[in-house]
């Protein structure tokens, strides 16, 4: 009897354990429209290909930004998509590829992307993975140095005052240090 609970609880143990380190890849940093997943923006992805989707741009903000139709924002290195925004604007038109759009609240946001946020605030949740480790980084582990900040993929949200996500990012951490 005892060895039955004992392997049950270990099944669900390890069930647990593999669907939390799950991680993140460069297939989670991209947006589609919302009913059209052929319609995709991705991190990596040229400027000439995500203009295919989003249309011609307009100069914003710092660095290589852009700012598109429907709320969406892209940052890009090289030519190369390297940060996507949602802002409000983009709440009926863009999701992630996960499935997260601007409006949602926290919880929902947690039933996707899970509980290993690295900051987990009133005004903000965001995520953060170590790719070459495959590990999602804990509180202080962010002030490290990493030997390849583009390997380390954010997934960051900010809330308005009544809980609902305004606000996605999703990018590698040199682009949201540097703007580079």
């Amino acid at each position: 009897m005892h060895k039955g609970i004992l392997a049950l609880l270990l099944v669900v143990v390890l069930t647990a354990c593999g669907s939390s380190d799950a991680g993140l890849t460069t297939k989670d940093l991209a947006i589609q429209k919302v009913n059209d997943d052929k319609a995709v923006v991705k991190y990596g992805m040229s400027r000439e290909a995500a203009e295919k989707v989003l249309g011609q741009g307009e100069k914003a903000g710092l660095g290589d930004s852009f700012s598109y139709s429907s709320g969406v924002r892209v940052m890009y290195r090289d030519d190369n998509v390297a940060g996507i925004y949602l802002t409000e604007e983009s709440e009926s038109a863009y999701e992630t590829a996960g499935g997260m759009k601007v409006g949602m609240q926290s919880d929902e946001i947690r039933k996707i992307y899970g509980d290993q946020a690295l900051s987990d605030l009133e005004k903000n949740l965001d995520y953060a993975y170590d790719s070459d480790n495959k590990q999602f980084i804990q509180g202080t582990e962010w002030a490290k140095a990493f030997d390849d900040d583009t390997k380390i993929y954010l997934i960051s949200v900010l809330f308005d005052g009544e809980g609902s996500a305004d606000t996605i990012l999703l990018t590698d951490r040199q682009m949201a240090m540097t703007f580079r």
